[in-house]
């Protein structure tokens, strides 16, 4: 995978990420996103970046969204 379609993937997984979290920020939804990227950054293999950062940072928001002040709280 070159570098183009390696940001290509990670644009879309954004995308995708926006809508599944749309009940966080999407600048917040971007902001892990571009963090668990970053935070791979050094690694030699690029192949599975794109879904090493999809797993960080799915786990990153879900936890996220069930700390969130904001959430709903759940009907008793």
């Amino acid at each position: 995978m070159d570098a183009k379609q390696e940001q290509n993937a990670v644009d879309d997984m954004v995308r995708r990420l926006e809508v599944r979290y749309a009940d966080l920020p999407a600048d917040r939804v971007k902001t892990v996103v571009t963090a668990c990227h970053a935070s791979l950054s050094d690694k030699p293999i690029r192949d599975f970046i794109p879904v090493l950062v999809e797993h960080a940072a799915r786990s990153q928001l879900r936890s996220e969204r069930h700390t969130a002040p904001h959430a709903a709280p759940h009907a008793a």
